[in-house]
């Protein structure tokens, strides 16, 4: 299989980030989150929430399978003094350490299997702190996967069960939307798509 596109972007460090600037719901919560607070994002590509939110003064680990996002995001941050750490890993087999004020996984969990990305959900409920927050963007099967992502849209999630893996918890934001993009090489593609942002209770219930 051929890598993604977005490769493409991740190996020039003088392309803009991948996807834009940060995600309006991530400059959202950058008011809401205590000084110093921790944060985990899960396939943070070349760094397109995670620089924003170290520059914040957080306290960032960012991951992604992709060695150019990563190698980007350190080139990047470097000798600018903020608190960031990189990691190479595949999500599939990712276990996470510690506990997070946030943790963010922005239009990645459906690149894994579903029973893969179910597993995922429930570690990064597990290890979010009470009062904590995660914020989720994935794409969903309302419609098909474009003949050039089917190989990697593996684990699309069906319509609203984003929202109902986190019903145990507050939503601050609910939003389902489908949207239209253009890929290098002029491929335009609409997807659909499911993002929230959720608050654990001090008492909750995990996935089950």
């Amino acid at each position: 299989m051929s890598k993604p596109f977005w490769e493409i972007s991740y190996s020039d460090i003088n392309a803009g980030s991948f996807g834009g600037t940060a995600s309006g719901e991530i400059i959202d919560l950058m008011k809401l989150l205590p000084r110093k607070a921790k944060v985990l994002d899960l396939g943070c590509g070349d760094g397109r929430n995670a620089i924003p939110l170290a520059e914040a003064g957080f306290d960032v680990t960012a991951v992604d399978i992709s060695e150019a996002g990563i190698v980007k995001i350190d080139t990047l941050t470097m000798g600018k003094g903020l608190s960031i750490q990189v990691l190479v890993a595949d999500m599939s087999s990712y276990r996470i350490q510690g506990r997070y004020d946030l943790i963010v996984a922005h239009g990645c969990l459906h690149l894994l299997e579903r029973s893969n990305w179910k597993n995922l959900i429930r570690e990064m409920q597990e290890h979010t702190l009470p009062g904590g927050y995660n914020a989720v963007t994935v794409f969903t099967d309302s419609v098909s996967a474009s003949p050039d992502m089917v190989d990697f849209f593996v684990g699309l999630f069906h319509e609203e069960e984003l929202f109902k893996v986190y019903s145990q918890w507050d939503l601050l934001l609910r939003k389902s939307y489908t949207f239209r993009d253009e890929h290098p090489g002029g491929i335009r593609h609409l997807h659909s798509a499911n993002k929230l942002v959720a608050v654990k209770p001090f008492e909750s219930k995990c996935l089950e």
